[in-house]
């Protein structure tokens, strides 16, 4: 029960915790890195920064067409840059 950790034991509890998101987003900052400068800032701002289609496109300097394309075909490299990091 966790209600049993003694409070020495409590800062592995949450170190743990915040090492994988820092690895995580590491991991996706490097994969990201491998697209485009546009196709990055479309995905950051849409998917990651919640911002509306119309906003990113504004702040990228974007068309809304350019950013809905860059946020349809990011997924697609980014399975291909991770398919890439597991091969020698």
């Amino acid at each position: 029960m966790r209600g049993d950790v003694s409070i020495e034991d409590a800062g592995g509890l949450v170190s743990g915790v915040d090492h994988d998101g820092v690895e995580s987003s590491i991991d996706l900052t490097r994969l990201m890195a491998r697209l485009p400068a546009k196709m990055q800032r479309a995905i950051q701002y849409v998917k990651l920064d919640g911002l509306s289609v119309a906003e990113a496109a504004r702040r990228s300097g974007m068309t809304e067409s350019a950013v809905k394309i860059s946020i349809h075909r990011g997924p697609k490299a980014l399975s291909a840059a991770i398919r890439s990091e597991g091969r020698p």
